[in-house]
Formats: C-alpha cells, structure tokens, sequence
C-alpha cells in the first residue's frame, strides 16, 4: 500500500506541475493579449476612440443638417412668395396687353396718349407683318 501511496503522490506532483506550466504560459498568452502597442487590447481601444470620434461627428452632421433644413425651409417660403408674386405679374401682364391691343384694333382712341405696341399686340393688329417675315 505504501507503493500506491507513493505512485498516487508522484502523479499528483506530476499533475500540479504540469498546471503550473500551463498557468505560466496562459499569464503570458493574456499578456500579450492585452498589450496596449500590439495586442487586442491596442486594437480594441483605438476602436473606441474611433467610435466616440465617430459619435461626435454624427452629431455634429445632425446639427448641421437641421440647420441647414431650416434655412431651406426659409429658402422654400421664399421662393413660394416670389412665385405667387410672379403669376401676379404675368396676369397683370397678360391683361395689359389686351388693353394695349384693343387699344390698337380700336378705330377710335379716346385719349391722345401714342402707346407703342407690344409684340403680341403689333402681331395681332397686323401693322408689323412685314417686319416679321
């Protein structure tokens, strides 16, 4: 019995050193693992940083962009005014040159304004007939 003893000693001593080599060699795997120059560890804190670098600049772009939304919103209104001030001019324009052209079709003019015709109005009243062809 005292030789199993002894076989069972020798084989827990065998079984303790080889964990500690194997220990060794983990703490060393781990180290190089969480190296801040070359291992993962370096690579996952420049992740982070490139990933709060990111954050900072999306919201900076949000920023911008709802600025940039709300003067082209501005822009927008504006143009949508001048629109409705342009279709007002043309109207008017329109009804202009219908005066000037019964102006001119008319045998009678009741004042002794001269108007010069406008190109619709000349065209219509077939004084510059000639000119045009």
């Amino acid at each position: 019995m005292q030789i199993l003893g002894l076989i069972s000693d020798v084989l827990l001593l065998a079984a303790t050193g080889g964990m500690a080599i194997w220990c060794r060699t983990l703490s060393k795997k781990l180290r190089a693992f969480n190296d801040l120059d070359t291992g993962l560890g370096g690579t996952i804190a420049t992740l982070t940083l490139q990933v709060d670098d990111l954050k900072a600049s999306l919201a900076a772009a949000t920023v911008q962009s709802k600025d940039r939304g709300a003067s082209l919103e501005l822009v927008i209104a504006q143009a949508d005014d001048r629109i409705g001030r342009m279709e007002m001019l043309l109207a008017s324009l329109d009804d202009l040159e219908a005066e000037a052209a019964d102006r001119l079709l008319d045998p009678t003019p009741t004042d002794d304004v001269d108007c010069i015709p406008s190109f619709r109005a000349g065209r219509r009243s077939g004084r510059n007939q000639g000119a045009l062809r």
